[in-house]
């Protein structure tokens, strides 16, 4: 996969109406086609910015890690990885915000509310219709119709992420608008709103999961989200170590 083809995500449809009542009313129907329609544009638009907030915090892992081992090579373009570095943290930091924003026209809360006023399209006898399955096929044995509960739950397991209230003041106080507090202060925000690697794991994790559940109880889709060409950084840095190997002392 080239570089253009990770970072220009094809949206194949978009969640728009004219207003929200098919959203959040449960008194306003959608047919099965419309519900499947539906479904898979909200599906594949999430599952790429997912992506996206799981891949730069992968990558600005690595170029934060190979600053103890690799710094050298690194500084041969000081300024493209200062940038690169500065622009994934800005991303990770809205991406989260805007995913997980529980007054959001969009993310995985919205799209909580459309399941749970249609989630008798999600029923294990739509799965079996959309796949064709007979009744005795194993992806159907033991498999129950999605409640309210189990909702609220995804609900609340984001709620209690340990990341998002300090995502939320970073994205408030600086990444989304500049705060007098932290414009010429920098290093109070990482006193202020520390966020831990396995904080934005987590959170990545969550998404993935609440994605990966409903999709499975759509028509058994599950997806990996692993990095792809997450060696890229390192054959970066080690064809640059290379030339300064070669270069005379």
């Amino acid at each position: 996969m080239k570089w253009c083809d990770v970072f220009s995500v094809k949206l194949v449809g978009k969640y728009v109406e004219t207003d929200q009542a098919d959203t959040v009313n449960p008194r306003i129907a959608m047919t099965r086609d419309e519900f499947d329609k539906r479904f898979e544009e909200y599906r594949e638009t999430l599952r790429g910015e997912i992506h996206r907030y799981i891949d730069s915090v992968v990558v600005y892992r690595q170029i934060q890690e190979r600053k103890n081992d690799r710094l050298e090579a690194m500084n041969l373009a000081p300024s493209f990885f200062q940038i690169v570095e500065a622009a994934l943290l800005t991303t990770i930091i809205l991406w989260a915000d805007k995913l997980f924003d529980e007054k959001g026209d969009r993310g995985l809360f919205n799209f909580l509310t459309f399941i749970e006023h249609h989630r008798k399209w999600l029923a294990p006898k739509e799965l079996q219709h959309r796949r064709e399955y007979p009744d005795d096929h194993w992806m159907l044995r033991g498999r129950e119709q999605i409640t309210v509960d189990v909702i609220e739950q995804d609900r609340e397991q984001i709620r209690s992420l340990q990341a998002l209230k300090n995502v939320r003041i970073r994205r408030d106080m600086f990444h989304g608008h500049f705060d007098k507090r932290y414009f010429f202060d920098r290093d109070r925000m990482n006193e202020d709103a520390p966020i831990g690697w396995k904080d934005l794991e987590i959170a990545g994790h969550v998404m993935g999961k609440i994605l990966n559940r409903y999709s499975t109880d759509y028509d058994g889709g599950v997806y990996s989200w692993d990095t792809v060409n997450i060696d890229d950084l390192r054959r970066l840095l080690t064809v640059a170590g290379r030339e300064l190997a070669r270069r005379p002392d």
